[in-house]
């Protein structure tokens, strides 16, 4: 899959092979940044202050919407297993933890 965001927050979807729009909706907030995906989830980064996170597939899902507080204009980067979102004064570094069991 293909996926496009315009900069006035309509995203759309593509079959990389055939082409086809296989959805179009809209956010509901402006982008500057490009989505990024890993883990079977899409990252869209909103000049509002949101990370919007959607479940990457054929349907449009939202999974969750956070508020990081400031505008944030960068594309999110990932690494070993991190989402890195640059904000106007902060950059956050979100990654799942796990329970040592003590």
């Amino acid at each position: 899959l293909l996926y496009a965001i315009r900069d006035e927050g309509i995203l759309g979807a593509y079959d990389l092979k055939t082409g086809a729009l296989l959805y179009r909706e809209r956010t509901n907030t402006t982008h500057s940044a490009s989505p990024v995906a890993s883990d079977g989830r899409l990252y869209l980064a909103a000049e509002g202050g949101e990370v919007i996170v959607l479940k990457a597939g054929r349907a449009f899902e939202v999974l969750s919407r956070n508020d990081m507080g400031e505008p944030l204009m960068a594309t999110p980067a990932i690494s070993a297993g991190t989402l890195f979102i640059r904000g106007a004064g902060h950059v956050y570094a979100v990654s799942r933890t796990t329970s040592s069991g003590s």
